[in-house]
């Protein structure tokens, strides 16, 4: 009874089996299947797709990408050293600014004319008890000079300050015929892509005198 039992329940799986392999020749299994196969390549096939359309949009990124790059690259090439001169030269000028305010600061006078030379917009001149001091501005540079009654100057007291593309102006103040204090604009000019920048500008009053006081009249 156990031996029919199982040779039943085999004979039933065996069955069942051919049952199944009936049921897959059924057209509308086969037609589900087919369907089942075809997703499983469109899907696939919209993985490919998707790929191509990273790869066109990388395409379509890249050009950007390297204008940004080159402009990136222009700035360190070109900017960066340009605003580095114009720091150089602002240095420069703001040393020149502490000379004259120290001198100004000991000033007796701030005379119009001495020995030859006439205050104006790129010439100052300023008297201290050891004589005249000269500032002047020429072919991109100020130089400090300590003038004599010959008009000759003494060469060790000589000093140089370079700004190839500085602008220095000076306006003096004057009260009933004579300086009492100078004015000083300073600022750095460049020519970029056909265009006149000022950079760094700056504008002081500095009174002959310490400490702002007016000089004693004679």
């Amino acid at each position: 009874r156990a031996w029919s039992v199982g040779r039943y329940g085999t004979g039933g799986c065996h069955g069942q089996r051919q049952e199944l392999s009936q049921e897959s020749k059924n057209p509308i299994v086969q037609i589900f299947s087919s369907r089942h196969t075809f997703s499983r390549r469109e899907v696939i096939n919209m993985r490919k797709g998707f790929t191509l359309i990273e790869i066109l949009v990388v395409i379509v990124v890249l050009p950007f990408v390297f204008l940004l790059i080159d402009g990136l690259f222009k700035t360190f090439i070109s900017e960066i050293p340009w605003t580095d001169r114009i720091i150089q030269e602002n240095t420069s000028m703001l040393g020149m600014l502490a000379q004259i305010q120290q001198d100004t600061d000991k000033a007796k006078s701030l005379p119009k004319t001495f020995a030859g030379q006439t205050a104006s917009d790129k010439v100052l001149l300023i008297e201290l008890s050891e004589g005249v001091i000269c500032y002047r501005l020429k072919d991109g540079q100020v130089t400090r000079q300590k003038l004599t009654d010959t008009t000759q100057s003494e060469s060790e007291d000589e000093r140089t300050w370079l700004i190839p593309h500085g602008n220095v102006e000076w306006k003096l103040w004057t009260r009933n015929g004579r300086g009492y204090a100078v004015e000083t604009n300073t600022h750095v000019e460049y020519t970029r892509r056909g265009q006149l920048k000022k950079k760094m500008a700056h504008s002081h009053l500095y009174f002959a005198g310490a400490l702002g006081k007016e000089p004693e009249t004679k």
